[in-house]
């Protein structure tokens, strides 16, 4: 499996600052930049943009008016045509003012996230940032480390488990909640055993604050997401809810590999 990465930036700030970072790490160094012009975008976003990466990758500035959705499938669909083993990691930065699950879903970005899960060879990475700043601040995480959530070897598990294989991180693993009936060759990872709380969103939690709490790493929560057939935008409710979690939680990126039941 060969992964393809590509950024699509509506600004250049914080979270395009995380996202060129996390691209770089999972994507060897080589990554693709897209931008399309909305009302209130930056009108020197390339020429900043070649400043901040050196010019490389160069940001690709589509003419105003262009539909973004239509955009990023185009260059989805030139980055697989490479071959049947790509799959394309679509890196979206969202930079949030305020903690607000309601403004994310409004959001034109929650319908792209939306209409790529259905995408065949596609993965969706959040790397959202909450925060007032509008430009880079400087700081970026020295360390990741990759964890997929893993409740079953199933078909979604082993495509999930995969895609972080071919990642090219260092520290990669799977972490299972509670009893666990199968074993680790199974998934082809290292497994994390995590205790189980009350609420599995508490032990999520728990599990990765004790990641975030050493300075300078990151943690990209890989989650294999259930996309029924039958109903095209039908989503596992656990996903879901682990996402929403998650979400404004410092130093998580969030990556959802879906998978058709």
């Amino acid at each position: 499996m060969r992964n393809r990465v590509l950024i699509y930036a509506e600004a250049l700030d914080v979270a395009a600052e995380g996202a060129v970072w996390y691209a770089r790490q999972i994507g060897g160094g080589v990554f693709e930049a897209l931008h399309v012009p909305g009302p209130r975008s930056d009108t020197g976003i390339h020429a900043r943009w070649f400043d901040y990466t050196g010019g490389e990758p160069r940001l690709d500035v589509r003419p105003a008016g262009t539909d973004p959705t239509a955009a990023v499938l185009g260059e989805i669909e030139r980055l697989r045509a490479e071959g049947d083993d790509v799959v394309v990691t679509v890196v979206l930065p969202e930079q949030f003012r305020k903690r607000s699950l309601v403004a994310a879903a409004q959001r034109s970005q929650f319908r792209l996230k939306l209409r790529l899960l259905v995408e065949p060879r596609v993965v969706v990475a959040d790397v959202p940032a909450v925060t007032s700043e509008r430009h880079p601040e400087g700081r970026v995480p020295e360390r990741l480390v990759v964890r997929m959530l893993a409740d079953a070897v199933d078909e979604g598990a082993r495509q999930a488990a995969g895609y972080v294989q071919g990642l090219g991180v260092p520290d990669v693993r799977a972490v299972h909640f509670g009893e666990r009936s199968w074993d680790e060759v199974d998934l082809g990872l290292p497994v994390d055993d995590a205790p189980s709380a009350t609420k599995l969103g508490d032990a999520v939690l728990a599990y990765v604050r004790g990641l975030t709490t050493e300075e300078g790493t990151a943690v990209n929560i890989i989650l294999p997401e259930r996309i029924r057939e039958n109903m095209r935008y039908l989503r596992g409710r656990r996903a879901l809810a682990i996402k929403r979690l998650l979400l404004f939680e410092p130093h998580v990126i969030l990556s959802s590999v879906p998978y058709r039941a």
